[in-house]
């Protein structure tokens, strides 16, 4: 039969020797696996002496996987991620087409959400789920079909696409833009940032000229969706994604009191694992988003064609 080499090596000692190999450590993987670091050295001996091939080098105080470990390794870390996200979809099946996508919190609130409708029109009986957050993620460790973020997933086997490079501006309500009538004046009120994003003022002021204007910002929240809503309220200046307060922008809420805008230095990129045929429900939203996201940069682009002539 096709698999019956794999009768003669117990899946418990292929798991032992993935994680020793990907963690180059016995004690990490005894760790991750919950046993003893004396189990994973039995185990894998007893498959170095199946397969009549060493797998690591040892020495007196470290052993390390050598070139055939390394490669039978990373063979098993692409089959566990598959099998793993295999049964995760599984698990979380409805009957339902479904898509399920991460992205940061003020992605969803911004670019997400007030589009939604438009798909749920579109496609009715696809259901989308939604998770946020900063902290790192594997495809392989998880039912994600799709990531939009600047940061690249751990794992491998994984497809990128670049879908978007935001532009950054300062915005503020339009009654304390008619009080910023030169660089000078931005010293008169709060400087508004988020955590994550604090080195966006000290780039976009070289930018505009003003390297050595103070650019320690006042306010900082713990996301740009509070940034852009301390800012609609008039409390100070921010730095925006612009393409992320383009409709406060056209509706007339936030202005932009100087006319420099700059690229961002963390583009955005789309992210999914590379683990065979899309569903169709992940195709169909897939193509909806860039053309979304599309649609929003032609957008973007003519506004700052208007905006600064």
């Amino acid at each position: 039969m096709k698999h019956d080499l794999l009768a003669r090596y117990p899946l418990l000692s292929l798991r032992h020797l993935e994680a020793a190999v990907r963690l180059e450590s016995f004690d990490k993987a005894a760790a991750e696996l919950k046993v003893t670091p004396s189990a994973v050295s039995q185990q894998i001996k007893r498959l170095e002496a199946s397969l009549g091939q060493n797998l690591f080098e040892r020495s007196a105080n470290r052993v390390m996987p050598n070139e055939r470990g390394k490669e039978l390794g990373q063979i098993l870390s692409e089959a566990f991620e598959r099998i793993d996200s295999g049964l995760r979809r599984a698990m979380s099946e409805t009957g339902k087409p479904s898509v399920k996508i991460r992205l940061f919190q003020t992605l969803a609130n911004r670019l997400l959400v007030p589009r939604l409708g438009k798909f749920t029109r579109q496609f009715p009986e696809i259901a989308v789920e939604f998770e946020t957050g900063f902290e790192s993620f594997d495809f392989g460790r998880t039912d994600l079909d799709l990531a939009l973020s600047a940061d690249v997933p751990s794992g491998r086997n994984l497809r990128s696409e670049l879908v978007l490079v935001p532009r950054l501006c300062a915005v503020c309500a339009p009654d304390l833009a008619e009080r910023l009538k030169t660089f000078d004046d931005l010293t008169r009120f709060p400087m508004i940032a988020s955590r994550n994003r604090m080195h966006d003022w000290s780039r976009w002021l070289e930018a505009a000229g003003q390297p050595k204007m103070d650019q320690r910002p006042l306010l900082v929240f713990s996301n740009s969706t509070l940034v852009y809503e301390t800012a609609l309220s008039g409390a100070g200046v921010a730095i925006a994604q612009l393409e992320l307060v383009l409709g406060d922008l056209e509706s007339g809420r936030l202005v932009k009191p100087f006319p420099q805008t700059i690229e961002s230095d963390t583009p955005l990129y789309l992210f999914e694992p590379d683990i065979g045929s899309r569903r169709p429900a992940v195709r169909r939203f897939r193509k909806w988003l860039l053309d979304e996201i599309a649609d929003l940069i032609r957008r973007t682009d003519a506004h700052i064609q208007t905006t600064t002539r």
